[in-house]
């Protein structure tokens, strides 16, 4: 039976423990309400450009990806502009591969995270369905995250921009050294 005193223990406050019930650090204690994104946008001018781009992980706490998402919107026509075409275009305008290839790196290992650059949707959902990551990946701060996209149909990606959302959370440098974080 919980004991009277512990409904009244909240997180942070002066009768919790720092390290938690049971003397250990908890990850979810050093994530909450540390939710942070980082996006890259790809400008497409004849939709079939290989372009490539660099997020820098800023340098006050590593980042756990959990989530992706991706927009494309028409950027060369001022009145639809502002138009969502995401990517639940119909399937005959993306050919079902999100209108882009991508190939994803950890900047801080080098290493790529695909042997090739495979199709947006397989890494990205929507903004109200984002692609959530089987396993988690921590970027660690100081580092960055590559990410080379190509375009594959001129008739569906030029005049485009393409926005990357990486969703996540930030972990404070030095605050899971049992980690190695």
């Amino acid at each position: 039976m919980p004991q009277p005193t512990s409904a009244m223990n909240r997180r942070g406050g002066p009768a919790a423990s720092p390290s938690g019930p049971t003397g250990r650090r908890r990850l979810g204690d050093i994530l909450f309400d540390s939710y942070f994104q980082y996006a890259i946008n790809f400008v497409y001018t004849t939709g079939l450009e290989a372009l490539t781009g660099t997020i820098p992980i800023q340098s006050d706490a590593h980042f756990m990806c959990v989530e992706t998402a991706y927009d494309v919107a028409l950027t060369a026509v001022p009145a639809i502009a502002a138009t969502n075409l995401g990517p639940g275009m119909s399937a005959a305008s993306q050919a079902g591969l999100g209108g882009t290839l991508v190939q994803l790196t950890d900047g801080g290992t080098q290493r790529a995270m695909s042997n090739i650059a495979v199709p947006a949707s397989t890494l990205f959902g929507t903004a109200q369905r984002p692609f959530v990551w089987p396993f988690t990946h921590v970027f660690k701060a100081n580092t960055s995250i590559g990410v080379l996209s190509t375009g594959v149909s001129a008739a569906l990606m030029a005049l485009t921009t393409v926005r990357y959302v990486f969703c996540g959370f930030k972990i404070p440098k030095d605050s899971a050294p049992e980690w190695g974080l």
